[in-house]
Parts: structure tokens; C-alpha cells; sequence
């Protein structure tokens, strides 16, 4: 990324600001159903810790970081499920607050973004939780470049033993490519923006009609906080800021099929 660490957001036109808009609130909303027990959990030293890291000029030592916050007994699924979130959603805090400009959060953003990379569990790990991993597609929208939320919904997934593919941007032909290709158990969509819901709709529409079987579909994203209605505008079976919400959906209907199958 070639962004002044300089540059903030006040010389922005009309056009650009709610692109602007949009990713302070993703980085607020971030995985902001976090359960009750984190939150009382939360320990502000390290929130404060990530932050000025994070937003530190010159050189980002990441393996650095994480060394410190292990120092200081924290486990690497504490970090991605509370402290990352939390850091997040304290930037774009600062962000509307104008403490700091846009390109700050951008690239802070993005630092929170790399840690997950060294905390995601190898490719090679075995699944964690079930003996048959369960196949994933992760559909990201066309020019959402909101992407820290969903790289913690993969760090997720994969640690409940699901195996994950992301998918950027496709159009209906390329996704349906996808999906005849290889099988997949559990399809899920990324969304911050309303006006992507309608091409949404068109692809599940799609997989519906051409797949007998179609596996569970589920939207998640920074959209659920923007409008109501997401299933019945969207036609998929569970609109969820939780992933384990559909990571279960998606076992229950393996299991049922299973079951008849016998």
C-alpha cells in the first residue's frame, strides 16, 4: 500500500466519503456480538497496546507484538476473538472522533489484519473439532476492501475445523465455476454494503437452480448493521454475525443427511 501516513480524510469528496463512512463503522463493528464473558474479560492495557503499535510509524514488527501479548498469558484464540475486534473497533473510534485520519486507520487496520495471518492455524493442521473437515467457500463482494472481519471468520472456522476458501469478488458465472468444481458444505457470504445485496441475491438465486443440492448459505458482514430484511432480500437461509451459528447450521444438515443416507 502507498498511502501517506499524513493523509487524513477532510479533502474527500462527496463520492469517496461514504467508502471512507463505511470502513470506519466496519472496523467499529467488527465482530461486536462478542459473548458477555469476553467483554467482562477484556483487558484494556492490551487493547491500548495493540492500538499505539499498530498505529506506530516507521517499521510494524508483528512476531514482536505477539511475543508480548503471549508474555503477558494470552492465548492466540483470546487475541483474534477479543483483542483484535476490540483494537478495531477502538480505531474507528478514533477515526469519528478525528484523533487520527483515514490513512492511519487503513494502515492499522491492515497491521490487525497481518497478525491474523501468524495466529491462523497452519494449512497443514488437522481439524480440531470433527475426523471430516467441513468445506467452506467464503464469498467476499467486488471492491469491499472491508476484509479484517472476514480474515477473523476464517481464523475461526478453520480453529473449529473447517477448511476455508476465500472467493474475491466473483461474478455469477465464476462462483457457479467454483461450486461445480469442487464440493463445498457450507457457502457463506461477506457484505458491507447494501447495494451488493441485490447481486447477492442473483448468485444464490443461481446456485439454487442450478445445484439439486445446494449446500447451506449464510451472509454475514458489516451490512447486517446497515438494513433489515437480509433473508428475504438475499433468499439465503441464515443471515448471522456469528460464524458458529453457521458452522452448526452446516453440521445439522450433514448429520441429516447422513442419517438418510443410512
Amino acid at each position: 500500500m502507498t498511502t501517506d501516513n499524513n493523509t487524513d480524510d477532510r479533502g474527500l469528496d462527496d463520492e469517496t466519503r461514504p467508502d471512507v463512512s463505511a470502513l470506519a463503522t466496519a472496523v467499529i463493528s467488527v465482530l461486536n456480538d462478542k459473548p458477555d464473558s469476553a467483554a467482562q474479560s477484556l483487558r484494556g492495557s492490551v487493547v491500548r497496546k495493540l492500538v499505539k503499535s499498530t498505529l506506530r510509524d516507521g517499521a510494524f514488527n508483528a512476531e514482536m507484538l505477539l511475543n508480548d501479548l503471549e508474555d503477558n498469558r494470552l492465548a492466540p484464540d483470546q487475541i483474534v476473538d477479543i483483542y483484535i475486534p476490540a483494537a478495531a473497533r477502538e480505531l474507528g473510534v478514533m477515526w469519528c472522533d478525528d484523533m487520527i485520519g483515514f490513512a492511519k486507520v487503513t494502515i492499522a487496520t491492515a497491521r490487525l489484519q497481518g497478525l491474523l495471518t501468524l495466529l491462523a492455524p497452519p494449512w497443514s493442521a488437522k481439524p480440531a473439532v470433527s475426523n471430516e473437515a467441513v468445506n467452506t467457500l467464503l464469498v467476499l463482494q467486488a471492491n469491499d476492501s472491508h476484509t479484517l472481519g472476514p480474515h477473523v471468520a476464517t481464523a475461526q472456522l478453520r480453529r473449529l475445523g473447517a477448511s476455508v476458501r476465500l472467493l474475491f469478488g466473483p461474478d455469477e458465472g465464476t462462483l457457479a465455476r467454483v461450486l461445480e468444481d469442487e464440493h463445498y458444505d457450507l457457502v457463506m457470504f461477506s457484505c458491507s454494503r447494501t447495494d451488493a445485496l441485490a447481486t447477492i441475491a442473483k448468485m444464490v438465486k443461481r446456485i439454487r437452480a442450478e445445484r439439486e443440492k445446494s449446500p447451506p448459505i449464510a451472509l454475514g458482514g458489516l451490512v447486517l448493521e446497515l438494513t433489515d430484511r437480509i433473508k428475504e432480500k438475499t433468499g439465503v437461509d441464515l443471515v448471522t454475525a456469528d460464524v458458529k451459528v453457521a458452522f452448526k447450521l452446516c453440521d445439522k444438515k450433514r448429520l441429516k443427511q447422513r442419517s438418510v443416507a443410512r
